[in-house]
């Protein structure tokens, strides 16, 4: 050890001797300071968290909603003022955009619409829903998760679960489908696709806890920026020439021939070449394109002109062990979400790499039974977490949604095949979970 730390020394004296050495304490000092900045943040905003009130808010509806999911996306807009216009002081000082979790909860199959929202945004969210919804209830419950384990030790247990995160299958400048690709304005009928996923919800057994959740942050424009390479590309418009360092040195012969022409002659070859230059838009392949590929860049560019929100999308099914049955739940759950998919331009799926409460061997699962174990308790017990804790910034990476696929994976029932039974009234939750559902 004193070995080394003599070698280390050494290197530092070459260095400060060789003439590096400003680079070398310049680098160091960067890191140190780098340092510093990210520490006092995180310890800042850790402060800064522990200040925000939280409130759990339920949302019911007397009967099936006459308006269309367009009611809801205009509350998701409303929802999007909550992003403040943060300086680099109150960023050092800990000061954060917070966010909102939006829940679909079946507790023995009675469903309930939960809201977990700072306080201080209480009034905006009730505002937003009123405006759209006037007869709405509006009550302030308890956390249905209170009395759970804050964390999960499968051998103390009395339950079993299964949970994930939903992700878009491509990148998210890829809308999914839409509500507005349900409405069929013509026979005045709307076949509602959250009805697929309120269904499964509302049969799931007496013994049964299931939820849906989405959990929400507004973020501005500059994620747009990275999407119109994507459209250029679609378009088939020509990537433009980047100069490299080659074209600014064959630049330097030019620049004297220029100083020449301009004091021989008396002519300005800039003013000159502004002459010859005739603007001319790039060309595409638009005129070749395929109906189907019109389609899929006339929704992309119809999503990136709405408002966004960074999402979690979580589900988990939890039982007693005994009667825990994810063979049955999964795939309907799961299948559930397929309504919203559209193979010419995006759709939702579990992402099995990183929150999938399951994993499969690659050679023999008898060999690595022990890994395998090992590998599902450290992700049920990260995903509990998530769920329990409801930030934004857990999990496998955000999924960007624009305030319209916003509203058509989240809206209050407007299908006549949802029956006004399967949703639960208001204060429903306040109450402690079912006596059979396992508690701690």
């Amino acid at each position: 050890m004193i070995q080394a730390f003599k070698e280390l020394f050494g290197l530092v004296d070459s260095l400060l001797g060789s003439g590096f050495g400003w680079v070398f304490f310049l680098a160091l000092a960067w890191l140190l300071l780098w340092m510093w900045h990210k520490l006092t943040t995180l310890s800042n905003q850790n402060k800064y968290m522990a200040t925000i009130k939280w409130v759990f808010l339920e949302v019911k509806i007397e009967e099936l909603s006459e308006r269309s999911p367009k009611a809801m996306e205009s509350v998701f807009s409303a929802l999007h003022a909550i992003k403040p216009s943060l300086t680099w002081g109150e960023k050092l000082h800990g000061k954060m955009m917070l966010w909102l979790s939006c829940e679909i909860v079946s507790i023995g199959g009675k469903v309930s619409y939960i809201f977990k929202v700072p306080e201080r945004y209480r009034n905006l969210l009730e505002s937003a829903i009123f405006a759209q919804y006037p007869k709405a209830e509006i009550a302030e419950v308890e956390d249905y998760l209170r009395n759970m384990p804050r964390e999960y030790y499968p051998e103390k247990a009395e339950f079993n679960f299964w949970g994930t995160q939903m992700n878009k299958r491509k990148t998210s400048a890829y809308p999914i489908s839409l509500y507005t690709e349900f409405e069929h304005p013509e026979q005045k009928t709307f076949v509602d696709p959250l009805a697929n996923v309120i269904e499964v919800m509302s049969n799931i057994q007496p013994y049964e806890l299931m939820v849906y959740q989405l959990v929400a942050r507004p973020i501005g424009n500059e994620w747009k920026d990275k999407a119109k390479p994507l459209l250029e590309e679609l378009k088939g418009v020509p990537k433009a020439h980047r100069a490299g360092w080659f074209d600014g040195l064959i630049q330097i012969p030019r620049f004297f021939m220029d100083i020449i022409v301009r004091d021989l002659m008396g002519i300005n070859p800039e003013v000159e070449d502004k002459k010859k230059v005739v603007k001319e838009e790039p060309p595409t392949l638009m005129l070749h394109k395929s109906d189907v590929e019109k389609q899929v860049i006339a929704a992309i560019e119809h999503g990136l002109s709405k408002l966004s929100f960074e999402v979690k999308i979580r589900l988990l099914y939890l039982a007693p062990k005994e009667k825990f049955n994810k063979q049955l739940r999964t795939p309907e759950i799961i299948g559930a979400f397929r309504g919203f998919d559209d193979i010419n331009v995006n759709g939702l799926k579990p992402d099995t790499d990183y929150t999938w409460t399951d994993v499969h061997y690659h050679i023999s699962p008898k060999l690595e039974a022990p890994l395998m174990r090992h590998r599902i308790l450290i992700r049920k017990r990260h995903l509990w977490h998530y769920f329990l804790g409801r930030k934004i910034w857990q999990g496998s990476g955000n999924t960007i949604l624009n305030t319209e696929e916003l509203a058509s994976l989240f809206h209050f029932p407007v299908s006549p095949n949802v029956r006004v039974s399967q949703l639960e009234r208001v204060g429903a939750v306040k109450a402690a979970p079912p006596q059979d559902l396992p508690i701690g």
